[in-house]
């Protein structure tokens, strides 16, 4: 038998305007998985820590073991079972990119007890099926990251194609967690509120801030990306309606110094790029507006982290 244990960060994916093509990894908190190759027929895996017990151990549904088997398929291994002890770090349905650090860390496990024998790309791929399997969508936006570290531009699906790119220097992630209801089906419930078509006008304007998010951060401005990420003009309009408060919340950070502020991921989470130094006041400052909204809630500072999955 051979066992290795490795562990992959959360997440803040699509950054205001990059939907589905945009990710950063945060240098705290971070999945942990256990992982074993076995002669067996069947795969099992145990879920603990934070939201274990909302998360499915059923092999075809835990997005681990799913992305770890797509490995061994992609590989052509076969007459072997997973044997998976995951603790949940990264918490459930917040925004954070939880299935996507489990995926992650799973698609990394299993290639690692097979030899390496996939590439980077190849791992990433099988890692996106367990993104699908969590989410209904094989999205790279929060596990690509996640895998490689750093801030990820997806630059194609079909092939997938990323580029990483190095963090903003001297800023600080403000993320807030507000206590809202939460779906079981959250993600997916997220994208089913996206308009089915826009206005021209407004793409236009989309493209425009997704401009200056990536420029921004190719030339480590984070004015001009924080610039970037407050203006989303089609995906943050149409989700902000499930987080209370939210506009309000946003208008504080921003008035409070902070570069730019958007929803983290899928949401309810809301994340604020703040001056280094900053981030306490801003994130205060948020969660006071929250309060107003009648909406509990508290923040974090995290950095943002060049390390993805790696072993323990």
């Amino acid at each position: 038998m051979k066992t290795v244990e490795v562990s992959a960060p959360a997440t803040i994916a699509n950054l205001g305007p990059g939907y589905d093509l945009m990710g950063m990894a945060l240098d705290s908190p971070r999945d942990s998985l256990r992982a074993s190759l076995v002669k067996s027929a069947s795969d099992e895996i145990e879920v603990e820590g934070i939201g274990g017990d909302t998360i499915s151990a059923e092999p075809d549904q835990n997005s681990s073991i799913v992305a770890a088997r797509a490995v061994l398929r992609r590989a052509g291994v076969a007459g072997y079972g997973l044997k998976m002890i995951l603790k949940k770090g990264v918490p459930p349905r917040m925004g954070m990119g939880s299935s996507g650090a489990s995926s992650a860390a799973g698609a990394f496990a299993a290639n690692f007890l097979i030899g390496s024998p996939l590439s980077e790309i190849e791992v990433l791929e099988c890692a996106m099926e367990g993104e699908r399997a969590a989410c209904g969508s094989a999205h790279a936006d929060n596990v690509a990251p996640s895998l490689l570290g750093g801030i990820i531009a997806i630059l194609r699906y079909n092939p997938v194609k990323v580029m990483k790119l190095r963090p903003l220097t001297g800023v600080e992630v403000v993320e807030v967690a507000p206590e809202v209801e939460i779906a079981q089906e959250k993600t997916r419930l997220a994208r089913e509120v996206l308009p089915a078509s826009v206005m021209l006008g407004t793409v236009v304007s989309q493209m425009s801030s997704f401009a200056l998010l990536l420029m921004g951060i190719m030339n480590n401005d984070p004015k001009m990306a924080g610039e970037g990420i407050s203006g989303d003009r089609i995906v943050e309009p149409a989700r902000a309606k499930l987080i209370p408060g939210f506009s309000e919340v946003k208008k504080a950070a921003l008035g409070a110094g902070a570069y730019g502020c958007s929803i983290s991921g899928a949401g309810p989470s809301v994340f604020a790029i703040a001056p280094q130094g900053m981030g306490a006041q801003i994130g205060e400052r948020m969660v006071d507006q929250f309060s107003e909204a009648g909406v509990r809630s508290k923040f974090s500072i995290h950095r943002i982290s060049e390390e993805g999955a790696k072993f323990v």
